[in-house]
């Protein structure tokens, strides 16, 4: 199967048909995909192998979802219905991997080659679906190790004798990756998961030499040679964490035993020698081993659309030739070389770069503007200066770590890497140009300092630093404490920044209707010298107050509230009585006191009630009634306009046809309990009904919220489809139009017992339509990508 992409443009295009019978009944369908379409970009990420990378939906997408799915390949790996959370075809392959948050965000920890592939994401919403594609590939360990040095270990043994470099207690889902020398050359890599290993010869000196344990990742050098000294570093990812472990081994020579020669032998052998170093001397030859430094590499992770600068921390000089690399291939992407300091910068192979890349010839530093997920990655700083070369390494992670808090809750940040002993942490609060310091922790010493006058004082006595984890927790949050929040690590392999989007959200107690008065509540207990404030809306109007005992009512608010308050002056409650609909809305709530002042909000509503019905079917909206008495009142109203549609009042029951006669034989009333059918629904009928019965004890109020959607019909590329017109026998005098696209182009129709086809726009329905003249069915032959929409009938 071929797979064509449609545009934005072409995947949203519409397809429609009418039947003028029943007095200009439409049909709708969609034809949701002819597979092979693919309607969304798709976005590529890059993560190393054993890392964890997070897809981040578009916001603007997931505004007010009903159902958020995420695939691999075809089964759904997570969901979110409403606020719950599944995993519905949780894959051995994912196990303890996924996690899934509010957002729409999917995080896959500890990753291996064989999850790469594309995810797809489903969103969707009460007015259609929307999907977007992610391509992760995962690419094996590089040539370097970034990241925290953990605790040094010492090991000495003899030449010729082994040694084993053993890693901590694993759990079974494990990547370990062990490296040697300066340069951090790969040589051996364990994944415990699948137990299998690989070792990499390309450090000659340890042809046949290497054993590594595929159970416990522990790696055996046998036959140890004096060229074996050195360091060697392990990375241990896992589900839950990534830990690093460096080994310093000492290999030491074994004595040479006398060999027995004469005084006048070994005299020999030292001449020989002298004179051998005299004749390399007289050949003036001379061998320099060049020099490799790495500076304090450096791991990040940074918001997306930030400008983030990578610099050298090292001095430039005039005759430095500097280059930058990104990624595990070490592509170019920016360098300075020649007398004239002649800088460039790279768009890379796919690229991503292009316009984002500043290079600063004076200090060497590279900035990228406007950083997004697709910058994430390994950038390698690589400086020549004469025979040294200097490397330097930054490991950049793009993501927002968001936190949602209702007012009042604590929120804790947490680190995502393990703190060290000797760890400075620095917390900061606000964007880069006014960041605060709230809080600094020295490991060496284990001082916490807490600076809560900062910031207009808003952290005054809410904030505390864990001294094991270097975790920031903030109590009894409120919504000026939203923003963005920095963590500062400085550790003796060099500085690493996390930043945290905490967003607090207004504590709002929810009151929905159904009866027609509601009361309100403090929600603690009221002193007699306590001023009580009840306003009303976004402006805050003043509609109650109560002062050392004494109750003012403003119910003149707009008159709408007239006869409509009551004060309880001993617990400070407020009772609405008599409620229509511009009574609904935000409530708030001040108890002033010596204690302090206090905030309570309530947003009274009338509870929507969803219905969703396929185009074509009937809505029945339900008054809950088994009978309605003589004296009953009943409307039904629809829309933002409120029209009334149909009532029952002294026992009679009349339906309207509404704005635009959209319900013109359509409504049905039920007269002895009130229910309301609509018959054969079309899109038009999309919208709020609300529901009102007036009765001698009470009243009640209820909406319902009725979505129409298209019959959806789904065809491989190259078929055939068949929409149905659900019409027995078309009548002599009947006429029927098929039309197609947001102009509503006439692609076919009957009339007079004629049917006929049209090419429609572009000519793309040439040669490809049928029309049934009895039945009126609609055939679409040898469907293409460019066919996919919304037809009407």
């Amino acid at each position: 199967m071929t797979s064509n992409p449609l545009t934005k443009e072409e995947s949203r295009r519409v397809y429609s048909c009418d039947d003028e019978r029943l007095s200009g009944s439409t049909k709708h369908w969609i034809i949701k995909s002819v597979f092979g379409a693919d309607e969304d970009e798709v976005k590529s990420v890059s993560v190393m192998e054993g890392d964890s990378v997070t897809l981040n939906p578009d916001p603007a997408k997931i505004k007010k979802f009903n159902l958020l799915e995420w695939r691999f390949g075809d089964p759904v790996i997570a969901q979110t219905v409403g606020n719950d959370i599944t995993y519905p075809s949780h894959t051995e392959i994912f196990r303890d991997r996924l996690q899934l948050d509010q957002t729409g965000s999917l995080t896959i920890k500890n990753m291996r080659t064989k999850h790469s592939g594309l995810y797809k994401l489903q969103i969707s919403h009460s007015t259609g679906t929307s999907l977007m594609k992610f391509n992760v590939t995962i690419y094996e360990s590089p040539s370097v190790i970034a990241g925290a040095e953990a605790e040094m270990k010492s090991e000495s043994v003899k030449e010729g004798d082994p040694v084993t470099l053993h890693v901590p207690q694993i759990q079974g889902d494990e990547l370990i990756v062990w490296r040697f020398g300066d340069e951090e050359k790969l040589i051996a890599k364990a994944d415990i998961e699948t137990k299998s290993s690989s070792l990499y010869y390309e450090e000659e000196r340890f042809r046949d030499r290497l054993q590594l344990n595929n159970q416990t990742g522990s790696l055996t050098i046998t036959n140890t040679r004096t060229t074996d000294s050195g360091l060697y570093k392990v990375k241990i990812s896992s589900n839950k964490q990534t830990l690093y472990k460096r080994f310093t081994v000492t290999v030491s020579a074994v004595p040479v035993p006398d060999s027995g020669l004469s005084g006048g032998a070994k005299a020999g052998i030292v001449i020989g020698v002298l004179l051998l170093a005299a004749a390399v001397a007289a050949g003036v030859m001379y061998y320099l081993r060049p020099r490799i430094t790495n500076l304090p590499s450096q791991k990040w992770s940074v918001p997306p659309e930030d400008d983030v600068t990578l610099n050298p921390e090292t001095e430039i000089q005039r005759g430095d030739e500097i280059q930058w690399l990104f990624g595990a291939e070490d592509t170019l992407i920016a360098e300075i070389k020649g007398e004239n300091r002649e800088k460039t910068t790279h768009e890379g192979a796919d690229e991503r770069f292009m316009n984002r890349l500043e290079l600063d010839e004076k200090t060497g530093s590279l900035t990228i503007n406007e950083i997004l997920t697709k910058h994430t990655g390994l950038y390698t700083l690589k400086i020549r200066r004469g025979r040294e070369t200097i490397y330097k390494r930054f490991n950049i992670s793009v993501e927002e770590r968001k936190k949602t808090v209702l007012e009042g809750k604590s929120v804790t940040l947490e680190p995502a890497y393990e703190i060290q002993t000797d760890d400075e942490i620095r917390w900061m609060f606000g964007d880069r140009e006014q960041q605060t310091v709230l809080a600094e922790l020295n490991g060496k010493t284990g001082e916490i300092f807490i600076y809560d006058d900062v910031a207009d004082e808003r952290f005054r006595d809410i904030l505390d630093v864990d001294e094991t984890t270097g975790s920031l927790i903030i109590t009894n949050t409120r919504t000026e404490h939203s923003g963005v929040y920095r963590l500062q690590i400085i550790s003796s392999s060099g500085v690493s920044e996390q930043t945290f989007i905490v967003s607090v959200s207004d504590k709002v107690e929810w009151k929905f209707l159904e009866e027609d008065s509601v009361t309100l509540k403090p929600g603690t207990k009221i002193q007699r010298d306590d001023q009580i404030l009840w306003m009303f809306g976004d402006q805050d109007k003043l509609i109650a107050q109560m002062k050392g005992g004494t109750v003012d009512i403003y119910d003149d608010v707009n008159k709408r509230f007239r006869d409509r308050l009551k004060l309880d002056e001993k617990t400070g409650s407020l009772t609405i009585t008599k409620i229509e609909a511009e009574h609904t809305g935000l409530y708030k709530l001040l108890t002033i006191s010596s204690r302090g002042t206090l905030y309570k909000k309530f947003n009274v509503s009338i509870q929507l009630r969803n219905k969703t019905v396929t185009a074509g079917d009937p809505v029945h909206l339900q008054t809950g009634l088994n009978e309605i008495q003589t004296d009953d009142e009943i409307q039904w109203r629809f829309g933002d306009e409120n029209s009334l549609i149909a009532e029952i009042k002294g026992g009679t029951g009349v339906t309207h046809d509404g704005p635009d006669e959209r319900f013109r034989d359509r409504l049905e009333l039920n007269k002895k309990t009130g229910d309301l059918t609509i018959k054969n629904s079309r899109d038009k009928h999309t919208g709020d009904y609300k529901l009102k019965i007036r009765r001698s004890e009470r009243n009640t109020n209820r909406i319902y919220s009725v979505f129409i959607t298209a019959r959806d019909v789904e065809v491989t590329e190259g078929e055939s489809v068949r929409l149905y017109a659900d019409l027995n026998e078309i009548q002599t005098d009947d006429e029927i139009q098929w039309r197609f696209g947001k102009e509503n182009s006439l692609i076919a129709e009957i009339k007079g017992g004629t049917g006929v086809t049209h090419d429609g726009p572009d000519e793309r329905f040439r040669d490809r339509l049928e029309l049934d003249e009895m039945t009126g069915d609609l055939i679409i032959k040898n469907s293409r990508t460019e066919h996919t929409g919304l037809y009407k009938l």
